[in-house]
């Protein structure tokens, strides 16, 4: 199933945005707003980055709008007050959701014998009037690749002469009531939300080289409540899943096998642990507060190697459901050979060697790459995801949803289609 499209992507470039663009990444443990400025030629250029610890979210879900908002607002205007000037409208990223990764086909008769624009059109038109399951909204609409006749692996099949026209889409879907929820949200601090964006698909485009996207390649973000996992080939997106566990789960399983304060465990955990290692393999003693304790109390000692038994088991568990999600996909052995992590809990000690023990495949850690006026404190993993959706926002999606009215979104989305065919075959 997987095997026809390694050269069945379709390539056409997308007009790059000009002016203000901004970009807003809510996270499980924190929320970060990039705003750059782009001419229309050079690509995005940061000018305001701002920000702020989450509150109100829990594995990727909105659960309190109230403290989610004055978080955002609180990060939205950091980033203006660097820029030196106010946004009315965002694109946001979505980490939680439920997100399913669905391939669809359509198909249509060629009148004429020869293929036109408007066959194609009709092709994606269908997928359009496909009704979603309910409760579910439609992230992105992916294409893959046209088939003519049974001829599979078509980029352009335009003027081409045949009788049957079809088309294949990877397409993104998520709980409408988490997008309503981050809706409101946004909208509680005057901002408009132009587009959303799976998390997963805008960190494989900003940490992803070229030769990664064509040959193939799996990315798998570790956030703080959820861990995502995409699959690229031939430049495009073909597969997306996540689990509503990340790194924040293993900074509370610290935090209760050592009765240990939260804040205090991510702190540990982020200094002395490690995946790989285990009780015994070090004398080397760490200091822990308990919970509770007042100054005078003595604060435990912990041989550092038990700290690593407490990690493992949950890092295990996480790459474990992953590893399942990928084989009833069909994709495992469509992956490529190279694993990408991004995200702040892929900075864990010991996580590139024992991923790359896991799926037995070459292990990096990927960052941002190829935007322009990112601090060096935004270059990281844990900005992947930021990153890629700036770079996502920049560049006109025509045959993707936007924010509109039920009305508005439908005439609007088949217009965006006119337009990209026009300019692009």
């Amino acid at each position: 199933m997987t095997s026809s499209y390694r050269k069945a992507v379709i390539r056409k470039p997308n007009r790059q945005r000009s002016g203000v663009i901004a970009a807003l990444d809510i996270g499980t443990s924190k929320i970060a707003c990039l705003i750059a400025e782009n001419d229309g030629s050079t690509g995005p250029v940061v000018k305001g980055i701002g920000q702020h610890a989450s509150h109100g979210m829990r594995n990727g879900e909105v659960v309190d709008i109230e403290a989610l908002s004055v978080a955002v607002g609180k990060t939205i205007e950091a980033a203006e007050g660097m820029a030196g000037f106010t946004i009315d409208r965002v694109c946001v990223s979505v980490s939680g959701g439920t997100q399913m990764s669905i391939l669809r086909r359509h198909e249509t008769e060629v009148a004429s014998g020869e293929v036109t624009f408007r066959d194609i059109a009709r092709i994606h038109r269908m997928d359009l009037d496909v009704k979603e399951a309910a409760g579910r909204v439609v992230l992105h609409r992916l294409p893959l690749q046209y088939i003519l006749d049974g001829v599979k692996g078509i980029r352009d099949p335009l003027t081409m002469r045949g009788r049957k026209l079809g088309g294949d889409l990877s397409v993104i879907t998520a709980s409408e009531g988490t997008i309503n929820n981050l809706t409101t949200v946004v909208e509680r601090n005057h901002v408009m939300v132009e587009r959303f964006a799976s998390s997963c698909y805008v960190a494989g485009l900003s940490s992803l080289v070229e030769d990664e996207k064509d040959l193939g390649a799996t990315v798998i973000e570790m956030g703080a409540g959820v861990t995502s996992l995409s699959i690229f080939m031939e430049g495009h997106l073909v597969y997306a899943d996540a689990i509503p566990v990340g790194g924040q789960h293993v900074t509370s399983d610290v935090a209760r096998a050592f009765s240990t304060p939260v804040d205090e465990a991510e702190r540990i955990k982020s200094l002395h642990g490690s995946v790989l290692t285990a009780g015994g393999d070090s004398d080397h003693m760490i200091t822990m507060p308990m919970i509770g304790e007042n100054t005078n109390d003595t604060p435990q000692q912990v041989e550092i190697g038990y700290l690593g038994d407490i990690i493992r088991p949950r890092v295990e568990e996480i790459f474990e459901l992953l590893m399942k999600r990928l084989e009833q996909s069909g994709f495992a052995t469509a992956a490529g050979q190279r694993v990408i992590l991004v995200g702040g809990a892929s900075q864990l000690a010991g996580m590139t060697e024992y991923v790359s023990t896991i799926f037995g495949r070459s292990v990096r850690v990927g960052k941002p790459i190829g935007i322009i006026g990112m601090a060096d404190a935004t270059r990281g993993p844990a900005f992947s995801a930021a990153a890629g959706l700036l770079r996502y926002a920049s560049v006109e999606q025509q045959l993707e949803p936007r924010r509109e009215n039920d009305r508005g979104e439908r005439s609007g989305m088949l217009n965006r289609i006119t337009d990209w065919f026009n300019n692009h075959i």
